[in-house]
């Protein structure tokens, strides 16, 4: 037994004294081993419990059909299987090789056999499963020795960037342990430990506990050592801007053994340019989670964050003219320190994140909003009440102006944004595409403008009124901390209107030509109001959110409305003063509150 596995079973099992300890290590040195390559399946959910499982090498994942996603992770000196095989029920999950892997195999009577010699070893197992079923047990500890493994990949015609590979080195020297591994590099490390065993899954499988991360640098073809490099977590398909993108025989291999899941594509620029092009090239051939676009010059911290799991992310609600105070929350971090890596919003919170990633500066964005909806007066073009009451040219080409043709896949930093999908009757994220576009379809007002209509048929409606904060989307996309800011406010509001004084059309008509009488009209919503305070009926407490999130609602003005867009500065500059002072309370109040994972993320992953 390893010394790695030792260790293992003694976490595992705390209560084995020394001599079932050595005994079990005798048995493992006899005992019946199966060995399994990656993505082969070693237990199935439904099938008889009739072996209990031991791992000697590797790494499992475990599914339940109820589930996406896989819904933990067994390491080194863990047992597979034992739920099933103690309560003697089918098996309640499927287990499948995520490495190379080495797994002893114990039989029911075998174990019988060992529990006689060594009735210890049975009460720790059975100890430690009452205890993980009781949750006394961290699971975080399942997976804390492993080590987070990432393939390489050249992407399309691109030679491995040497450069870009050495950024990234410099970039994780910084944060902790992570082993950059070519083919030389090994032959390099296995001589400096005067080895010559062949190298099997074993020996990589036993660096992974030493190291934060390990990367595997693959070659463009299938040869030996890029099958290698597929024993891993995630793959990264690295391009660079301006070669071919036809898919290599690496990236079809690549894709047989890893979802799109946990692919990203990173294109790589020699320099950091103000327009992106032909994003949309490689995207078309490559189904992945996440595109980047680095430069040689920026960016590689950016995606470093990503890899680790502390991408620090900005999510925007819907408000409509309240919208402007997402730009002073998002000024007030950014002047505290933080560094935002992906930003995502709803309606007019799609609206502002859009442009701020473009990586323009707030007060031009907000000077955008003056010309969209103050001198062009977007808002306030009334129309032939056919598909809606604002003339929707109008608000089209107004974005146009201020978005231009860019596409979402094209900006330096990720965004999305999100719409309601009136076919499927779910929300729409919108990744790709024009950006003017995926804005104007998150911020289309029910009966105040047309609904915007895809290609593929679908009808899309304002985000507001399915996914007001669009925390759900921005969890799928990646882990770590998130600044939310919600614009709502959730204290009940009282309408006192006599409703017998709402009068008719023709009445109406009357009192609206006489000024003198509008005081007479009884203080009701208009209907922007009521569409706004509809759609944001059902807003709750989002069941997404994390404890590293931090949630910000600002304190907007009582006579603020929906539709006071003249006020938008004023807006912006208030909540700017009212967030940074927030910012500042808070951190001198507590040192280790969960700001800081924001503020001081700047230029580390």
């Amino acid at each position: 037994m390893s010394s790695e596995l030792r260790a293992g079973l003694r976490n595992l099992l705390p209560n084995l004294d020394d001599d079932s300890l050595a005994f079990l290590e005798s048995f493992s040195a006899k005992g019946h081993h199966r060995e399994l390559q990656r993505g082969e399946v070693l237990i199935r959910q439904g099938d008889p419990s009739d072996d209990l499982y031991f791992v000697l090498s590797g790494r499992f994942s475990v599914c339940v059909s109820d589930f996406a996603e896989p819904v933990a992770e067994i390491g080194r000196g863990q047992p597979i299987g034992e739920i099933g095989f103690f309560a003697d029920l089918p098996r309640t999950a499927t287990v499948v090789a995520l490495r190379d892997s080495r797994v002893l195999q114990i039989t029911r009577d075998r174990f019988r056999e060992l529990s006689e010699l060594t009735p210890q070893i049975g009460d720790a197992v059975i100890g430690s499963l009452a205890c993980r079923l009781s949750g006394l047990v961290n699971a975080g500890a399942r997976t804390s020795s492993q080590g987070r493994v990432i393939a390489i990949i050249p992407a399309g015609g691109s030679a491995s960037s040497a450069d870009f590979v050495e950024m990234l080195r410099k970039t994780f020297a910084l944060s902790g342990t992570a082993l950059f591994l070519t083919e030389n590099e090994v032959v390099s490390l296995r001589a400096a430990a005067k080895t010559t065993a062949p190298v099997t899954p074993d020996w990589f499988n036993a660096l992974e506990p030493s190291y934060d991360f390990i990367f595997y640098i693959s070659d463009q073809y299938p040869n030996e050592w890029t099958k290698r490099c597929h024993q891993s977590d995630a793959i990264l398909l690295v391009g660079t801007a301006g070669s071919r993108v036809e898919l290599n025989e690496a990236e079809k291999f690549a894709f047989s053994l890893h979802p799109p899941t946990s692919r990203r594509l990173v294109v790589v620029h020699r320099t950091r340019e103000n327009v992106v092009s032909g994003t949309d090239r490689w995207l078309g051939l490559r189904d992945v989670l996440l595109h980047h676009h680095v430069s040689l010059e920026a960016d590689v911290t950016r995606l470093g964050r990503f890899l680790s799991g502390r991408a620090v992310g900005f999510v925007a609600g819907g408000g409509g003219a309240l919208g402007s105070a997402h730009l002073g929350a998002y000024k007030a971090f950014r002047e505290a320190g933080a560094e935002f890596d992906i930003l995502g919003g709803t309606s007019v919170g799609a609206a502002m994140t859009a442009a701020l990633a473009y990586g323009v500066e707030p007060e031009r964005v907000d000077q955008g909003t003056h010309n969209i909806f103050v001198t062009n007066r977007a808002f306030r073009r009334p129309t032939i009440p056919r598909y809606g009451l604002i003339n929707h040219k109008s608000f089209d080409w107004s974005l146009k102006q201020e978005y231009g043709d860019v596409l979402i896949e094209d900006l330096w930093k990720p965004f999305f944004a999100v719409s309601s999908n009136l076919k499927t009757r779910t929300p729409f994220v919108h990744r790709r595409g024009p950006v003017w576009e995926a804005v104007r379809a998150s911020s289309s007002l029910p009966g105040l403008l047309p609904p915007f209509f895809t290609k593929d048929g679908d009808m899309l409606v304002d985000g507001a009124l399915m996914d007001n904060v669009s925390i759900e989307p921005m969890k799928l996309l990646k882990t770590g901390p998130n600044v939310v800011v919600t614009l709502a406010d959730d204290a009940p509001i009282d309408f006192k209107v006599d409703y017998d004084a709402i009068p008719g059309p023709l009445a109406l008509l009357a009192t609206l030509l006489n000024p003198f009488s509008l005081k007479r009209l009884p203080a009701a919503p208009s209907i922007l109001q009521v569409i706004m305070l509809s759609m944001l009926a059902n807003r709750r407490q989002d069941p997404h959110l994390g404890p590293a999130d931090v949630v910000v609602k600002p304190k907007l003005p009582e006579d603020l409305g929906f539709s006071n867009w003249e006020r938008h500065s004023e807006t912006f500059r208030n909540t700017y003063a009212e967030i940074l002072d927030w910012i500042r309370n808070q951190r001198s109040e507590n040192e280790a509150n969960v700001l800081e994972e924001i503020l001081c993320g700047r230029g580390k992953v």
